[in-house]
């Protein structure tokens, strides 16, 4: 009996690491850099606990109107958001690229906005530090995980005057659940939770603090969500509390048949000018 107990607990704790490490360092997607490459500059940083990363920085050929922080989705790097900084560059906002930990050229573990957001903060200190006169206003963009990043920062800086959320979640457990059914078909209980339980050890803080829904009710900026309705990752049932909750002005643009975080290859041009006017009505 004692031998089968063992057993148990050492299968259920192998779980919990292995599953929380398989979130925490994700496969790495390559994503080929547009051709050309928009013009920028590259500033290397070195993070709190000494780990270092690039800014990339799009300044605009006039005085910019504001700055833009923008995160880039799960699995993907600066690449993927490349072509929406290049659009606002051009619309004379300065714009800041850094990947997240895990993804791109840096370094795992991806901790889900936990370090990330720090060097976030980083990021925009240093920028307002050249800054001349009175400090840029400041908007946040981010895709999927991005976006929960995203609003990490906008709880923390706050100079923040803008988010924009491109198939933001809810909550990151539901999500959690539906992959560990996709890629090993096994009921989420009790292997979600243990998984969950896991990456609460590898943060050092229980995951669910680090939701948009959490977060949405002390954020009062503006909210611009974008959202696909065929997202097949953020289900409609994990999407509508992030927007509900939200304490400030929201807008969204939904269109049918689009998949998750597909909205810029569907219509870039149309993606680019309603990010820009909302920005342009609240920030700039």
């Amino acid at each position: 009996m004692w031998w089968f107990l063992g057993l148990a607990g050492l299968a259920v704790l192998t779980w919990a690491i292995l599953s929380a490490n398989r979130i925490l360092y994700p496969v790495r997607r390559v994503l080929s850099p547009p051709n050309p490459l928009p013009t920028h500059s590259v500033h290397a940083m070195q993070a709190a606990d000494g780990s270092r990363f690039d800014v990339w920085r799009l300044d605009p050929a006039h005085a910019p109107r504001a700055r833009v922080l923008i995160f880039h989705g799960y699995y993907a790097n600066r690449y993927q958001v490349l072509g929406l900084a290049a659009a606002l560059r051009d619309r004379d906002y300065q714009v800041l690229l850094c990947e997240l930990r895990g993804h791109g050229s840096r370094p795992g573990p991806c901790t889900l906005g936990v370090k990330e957001t720090r060097d976030a903060l980083m990021v925009l200190h240093w920028a307002q530090a050249g800054d001349r006169g009175s400090a840029l206003p400041v908007a946040v963009i981010g895709l999927s995980l991005g976006a929960a990043v995203a609003c990490q920062v906008a709880k923390r800086h706050p100079q923040v005057a803008a988010v924009v959320a491109d198939s933001p979640y809810s909550r990151f457990y539901p999500i959690v659940c539906r992959a560990i059914w996709r890629q090993y078909h096994v009921p989420p209980t009790p292997w979600g939770w243990v998984t969950w339980v896991g990456l609460g050890l590898a943060l050092g803080r229980w995951p669910g603090s680090l939701d948009p829904a959490a977060l949405a009710p002390s954020l009062e900026q503006p909210l611009f969500v974008i959202q696909g309705g065929a997202d097949p990752v953020v289900t409609p049932s994990n999407r509508e509390a992030f927007f509900d909750r939200w304490a400030g002005p929201k807008e969204r643009w939904v269109v049918p048949g689009v998949i998750h975080v597909g909205m810029w290859g569907h219509d870039p041009q149309g993606y680019s000018h309603r990010v820009a006017e909302f920005l342009g009505r609240v920030v700039g």
